[in-house]
Formats: C-alpha cells, structure tokens, sequence
C-alpha cells in the first residue's frame, strides 16, 4: 500500500493555491491598459480636453457581457463618468461617455440634434458638428454643419449654432442664407436696400423668433439669419459611485 507522507501533501497544497492564484490573475482585465486605451482616444478625440488621469475599478473579471465604471479626471478640474461593457470573455471593451455638466459627447448631441430639426422643420439633415467631445461650459457655443444644406421656405439652412446655457443645457439656432432671385437681388442693390449684416467674419446675426420672408432685406440681399429654433436638455449620468 502506498502512503503519501504530509510533506508531499503540503507540495501538492502549495501548488494547487499557486495554480489557482496564477489562472485568477490571467482571467482578469488589465484595468492600466483600459486606462490608457480610454484616455489616448478621449483626447485624440477632441483639441480641447486635457486629460490628467483614467482611474477604472482593479479586479474585473473577464466575462463577456460585463459592466463596469471607469471615471476621466480633467486638467485643471472636473471628472465624468465612462461606462464600459465587455464584449467577450477575451478582454475586448467598448465604452461610452455620456454627456455631463462637465462634457460634452458630441456624437450623441448630433443624433438629438437631428431628431430636433426634424421635428421642427419636417426634412431630415446629416449634421456635422466637429469634435467628439467638448467642455460643457455656461456660455460656450460651436457650429453645427447642415451636410449639404436644407431647403425651408425662400431660405437654406445652412447650420445650426448651439449655445451652452447656465444650467449647461443646449439651446440652438438655424443659420439661413435666403434663396433670393436675381431680379430680387438686382433690385435691392439698386435701391440700396440694406440690413443688418453678419459681417466680415460672416457669423450670423442673432434674431431670435424672427420669421423668414420674402420682404426681409437680409432675404433679398442673400446675407445669413439667425432664428431661435430649440432648446436640448441635455441629460446627466448618474455621479461615479453609485451603487447600481
């Protein structure tokens, strides 16, 4: 009969805990390299974000489907939240930065932005409105681009311009140039007709709540109008931290 004495037990113990030690790390993300990986597009991503660190949880494991938090700290101040999903057992990720009273994710303000303009003019656009992540700051404006341009009434809308409230909502606007007809023009030029320009930087003159006519001088001599067209609230993450 064989015996097995409690010194070659204990090796087997021994071994087996390191055995299982050495698997669990293997099974677990590599939460630096999520890190990095998240903070170099952030800011590849953007010409205003400076980025001071990416902290994710330590101890995921890898388990297709799974979701954790990461949170983006910004030079000089603020932090947001990055949620992230795992997309297989293999350590692939894919996140998301949802819009906050500190950023901005561009892309999605684009997809409600086009939401918007149809609900208010009944024709579809393709919006382009540069970065992909902007400071959400009171105050803060940037252009959107009307891929292309929308035909409404006598004018085209050629952009719309948002503006970042107090409270860190959007509020946005439509930037026209008038279709005016050759005649029209030839006309006012002679008269001498002339409205408010948009000078020569060519931005737009706010008027909001103004209506597009055809007996509008800035219609008839082809210069860009502003008009006040919605407001986007923008919706808030829940803070790093909680408990869901």
């Amino acid at each position: 009969m064989q015996r097995t004495s409690m010194s070659s037990l204990s090796r087997m113990v021994l071994l087996a805990g390191g055995l299982l030690t050495l698997t669990s790390c293997f099974n677990r993300l590599n939460a630096t390299a999520v890190e990095q990986e998240i903070e170099a597009e952030i800011e590849s991503q953007s010409r205003r974000l400076s980025i001071s660190e990416v902290r994710c949880p330590r101890n995921i494991y890898r388990q297709a489907g799974a979701y954790f938090r990461c949170v983006g700290y910004l030079r000089p101040e603020g932090q947001f939240t990055i949620n992230v999903t795992q997309r297989d057992s293999q350590g692939s990720i894919e996140w998301d930065v949802p819009n906050s009273q500190v950023i901005l994710n561009v892309a999605k303000i684009e997809e409600d932005l086009e939401q918007d303009f149809a609900k208010a003019f009944s024709r579809r656009a393709s919006l382009n409105c540069g970065d992909m992540y902007r400071l959400n700051q009171p105050g803060e404006e940037f252009e959107c681009e009307v891929v292309g341009g929308v035909t409404v009434e006598q004018d085209e809308i050629t952009a719309l311009l948002v503006k970042v409230d107090p409270e860190g909502n959007l509020n946005w606007y439509e930037v026209r140039d008038a279709i005016a007809p050759v005649a029209n023009a030839a006309t006012s030029a002679a008269t001498g007709t002339t409205g408010s320009t948009s000078g020569a930087s060519g931005q737009a003159t706010p008027t909001p709540g103004a209506a597009a006519s055809t007996g509008n001088p800035q219609a008839a001599s082809g210069e860009s109008t502003e008009k006040k067209a919605g407001t986007r609230q923008v919706e808030r993450p829940r803070v790093p931290g909680d408990d869901d």
